[in-house]
């Protein structure tokens, strides 16, 4: 078995759509609707804890945009398997997308719902990771962090300790966040931006304390986790975002908004976008990684 999916075409699916062929589609436009989503949640969210007065409910925004994001998400991640996914990767993202919108809205397909995504996750990214010619351990590690946090996080949402499971969920993220330039080429410049980013938040965290942690529980969902490891990610993600956009790798710059805007997986919709961010990283590796 060659573990390959079948074109579409082959299976009696249309495969143009008014003269564009579809399954030409890159990853990045299909994974855009779901990061202008996330963008547009985590905006309203800030804006309601900022108390900044709108001449629109802001409250009944974010209990249309959360539902709304959870269909996004799981609709780019259901098309990227379809339309560009192959083998196990598939598989492994179909599971995501189809028990992420169920889990969202039948209540008692929750459990099975958070299994699936983590299982799910674990395989296509497994499979991509496998799939490389040039095989490294650092982006098999910062990705088995990454899968690591979000099971962790899930499991919080069962009861199970939510305090404990949510801290070290948020831990893990965080740190599998500060690790996605491993993902792809950078330079000093990159790594230059990162420090800057870091030391920023260091200092914010010095000098408002209370407003860092306030922003990290409503923005990123963060729980339990210190300066340090905060400012860790944030430097990370720095990099990478640099990195990406000197290359002009725009799904890689997606997937750094993504983890940015959604923040820690410990709800199923923050969870469809940590999976589709890892997807568009792990993704931006062909030739291996090289520093500049």
């Amino acid at each position: 078995m060659s573990g390959r999916v079948a074109p579409l075409g082959s299976i009696g699916i249309p495969t143009t759509v008014r003269g564009i062929n579809i399954t030409d589609v890159d990853r990045d436009v299909l994974a855009t609707p779901a990061t202008l989503t996330a963008v547009a949640l985590l905006g309203v969210r800030l804006a309601i804890n900022a108390r900044v007065t709108a001449p629109l409910d802001l409250v009944g925004l974010q209990t249309a945009l959360v539902p709304l994001a959870t269909l996004v998400c799981a609709g780019s991640v259901l098309a990227i398997a379809v339309l560009d996914g192959e083998g196990y990767e598939t598989v492994g993202l179909a599971f995501v997308g189809v028990f992420g919108v169920i889990g969202t809205i039948a209540r008692p397909a929750y459990t099975p719902a958070v299994v699936a995504i983590i299982a799910g996750t674990a395989l296509a990214t497994g499979s991509q990771l496998n799939a490389e010619v040039d095989r490294r351990i650092g982006p098999s590690l910062v990705a088995f962090v990454l899968v690591c946090g979000l099971a962790t996080s899930l499991i919080g949402t069962f009861g199970v300790e939510p305090a404990t499971t949510r801290s070290i969920g948020s831990q893990l993220t965080l740190l599998g966040i500060a690790g996605t330039p491993i993902f792809l080429s950078r330079g000093h410049v990159d790594w230059l931006f990162g420090a800057l980013g870091a030391g920023l938040l260091i200092a914010l965290g010095v000098i408002a304390p209370f407003l860092l942690g306030a922003t990290g529980l409503v923005a990123g969902g963060i729980v339990g986790a210190s300066v340090p490891v905060m400012a860790l990610a944030v430097g990370g993600l720095t990099t990478t975002a640099s990195a990406a956009l000197r290359r002009r790798h725009d799904g890689a710059v997606l997937g750094a908004g993504l983890l940015l805007f959604a923040g820690i997986p410990a709800t199923i919709p923050r969870a469809l976008a940590l999976v589709l961010a890892l997807t568009l990283l792990v993704g931006s590796r062909p030739g291996g990684v090289i520093d500049d």
